[in-house]
């Protein structure tokens, strides 16, 4: 650290905070006052401010004499301290022993100078601890754990490692992806799909150290809820631990005291105890807040464990509601008979990927034989869009040999926008493309965009205007909120999502048609779908979580 900083230190050790500052306002003035060279940002390390700490500690509970506490990302030691500050208001914790990782020198050096602090204000409380602060990487050093789910043994480790259990993990992890060649990918093969986010190997590995009964909180993106990169991570995860608690903050930019982290972040609690021994009685407090400044007067709802983590769910997903109509509609939906493909129909994602294609793009239709080029510009709610003047991005594509795999038939599909603006009000936006509307046999469809498409089946008018006007109404939007924190559609998760009976479809589809100027109404959509489908303006209407 540079000598201003040692400095700065220094005079927080020698009064500038009350003799009787709190652990955790130690350590968060010691993060204040360390190094400002950014280091911790590039490796994804964002610091918890001290009501998020208090927050999550608050969550766990301390029933034994002596406690082991596992701190695998600890920054200042903010959590850690949280822990011990919790620890010392239950008369039965006499001792503790902190076990905590960091990689940044600057940042375990100020570890261990929270961990001395708090040593002292936990002795005047008559409550001893012990600790030890790890300069090492958390997952290459602990990663072999996992190998007691899988069994193989990989990269010639040997499988006589004996691991140190713990009663209390508490962590907020590093977030950014690594490669699937990266040497923690590769020694967390059990959890790794696709190219992985650190955080969730994090909670792998802390899931598999968790002693019997043992808990642990996390915070982290909202991301591993749902999607196809997380399913073997929650696979794995969730058939260790049971939820106690999930707390959601709705705003994507006032989480991390102007860190500039843009999404959407939630605290998880869980208990260590495996999926064959839960019972049916077994609940979880769900919670919400804007931020960090309004936890203490969050919402909460008091549900069991398997309404929001449903068993038969072939993907495991975490539903985060955020109130009763949220179960309801949940359920509902969760009982319709139909998929995309017990309807004959499958999703596949836009196969143009313009930077690969940058030749073979026109900005006209004078520039020789080409087709329409769609992007999510040209998809608006029920209406597909093409030409159009809102956008300057090259509207046409040469239809020459070397372009033919990247066109599809000009047939009937169902266009949805894969990707959405945060503000945004609506993660769904979905249009009807009809064979024979843009007067060409191909068409080039953007990567940024899905459609559905016929499969055994050809995907007719009818059916795909009621399945564009189920995807723009309010019940599934509030359904993929509550199951998906993203503002990416993926083709895996809409494969997934239930569909009603193809009579109801259908039926949506004929009204949707018959009204061509009104479709576009999003109140228009929702009292179609709600009156054809049954469905109360409470299921309609119920309150969807803050987008800001």
């Amino acid at each position: 650290m540079s000598t201003r900083t040692l400095e700065r230190i220094d005079a927080l050790r020698d009064g500038a905070l009350p003799p009787e500052a709190s652990p955790v306002d130690f350590a968060q003035s010691l993060g204040q006052a360390g190094p400002k060279d950014e280091n911790h940002k590039s490796v994804g390390h964002y610091l918890t401010p001290a009501t998020i700490s208090r927050f999550m500690a608050g969550t766990l509970t301390y029933e034994h004499e002596r406690l082991r506490v596992l701190d695998p990302g600890s920054g200042t030691g903010i959590l850690s301290a949280a822990i011990c500050e919790q620890s010392s208001l239950h008369e039965s914790v006499k001792a503790l022993h902190i076990d905590a990782y960091e990689v940044e020198p600057s940042l375990a050096e100020i570890s261990s100078m929270t961990l001395d602090y708090t040593k002292a204000w936990l002795a005047e409380r008559g409550v001893e601890l012990t600790y030890d602060v790890r300069l090492k990487d958390f997952v290459l050093d602990q990663a072999a754990a996992l190998r007691r789910i899988t069994g193989p043994v990989e990269l010639g480790q040997s499988l006589d490692k004996q691991f140190d259990e713990y009663d209390l993990i508490i962590s907020n992890p590093p977030y950014f992806k690594i490669g699937k060649r990266d040497p923690r990918a590769v020694a967390s093969a059990a959890v790794v799909q696709g190219q992985p986010n650190i955080y969730a190997l994090f909670m792998a590995i802390s899931a598999e150290l968790l002693s019997p009964s043992g808990q642990l909180t996390f915070i982290v993106p909202r991301s591993f809820a749902a999607g196809p990169y997380f399913k073997r991570f929650r696979e794995k995860f969730f058939e260790l631990t049971t939820p106690t608690a999930i707390h959601l903050f709705e705003s994507r930019r006032d989480v991390f005291d102007n860190q500039a982290v843009l999404q959407e972040s939630v605290v998880l609690t869980s208990r260590k105890e495996p999926r064959g021994s839960r019972v049916d009685d077994d609940q979880v407090v769900v919670s919400h807040s804007k931020a960090n400044h309004d936890i203490a007067s969050r919402r909460k709802l008091t549900v069991s464990v398997k309404q929001v983590l449903d068993p038969t769910s072939p993907n495991s997903e975490l539903l985060i509601p955020s109130c009763e109509e949220d179960l309801m509609l949940a359920q509902i939906i969760r009982d319709w008979p139909n998929t995309l493909h017990s309807l004959g129909l499958d999703v596949s994602t836009g196969p143009v990927v313009p930077f690969r294609a940058t030749q073979l793009l026109a900005n006209s239709a004078s520039e020789g034989s080409v087709v329409p080029l769609l992007w999510m510009q040209h998809v608006h709610p029920m209406r597909t869009v093409w030409p159009s003047t809102i956008t300057t991005k090259p509207q046409w594509i040469r239809a020459a040999p070397q372009s033919m795999r990247l066109l599809v038939k000009d047939a009937t599909y169902v266009l949805l926008r894969r990707f959405s603006a945060k503000e945004e009000e609506r993660r769904l936006v979905a249009s009807p493309l009809i064979q024979g509307t843009l007067g060409t046999t191909m068409v080039g469809l953007e990567n940024h965009l899905n459609y559905v498409r016929g499969v055994s089946r050809e995907l007719d008018d009818e059916l795909a205007y009621g399945l564009a006007a189920l995807y723009n109404s309010t019940p599934l939007d509030r359904y993929f909120r509550i199951s998906n924190g993203n503002t990416q559609v993926s083709a895996t998760e809409l494969r997934a999502m239930p569909l009603p009976d193809e009579r109801d479809i259908r039926s949506i589809g004929v009204e949707a048609r018959m009204q061509p100027g009104s479709n576009s109404n999003p109140a228009r959509i929702d009292s179609l779908v709600g009156e054809i489908l049954g469905m109360s303006s409470e299921l309609l209407f119920g309150p969807l979580p803050s987008t800001k």
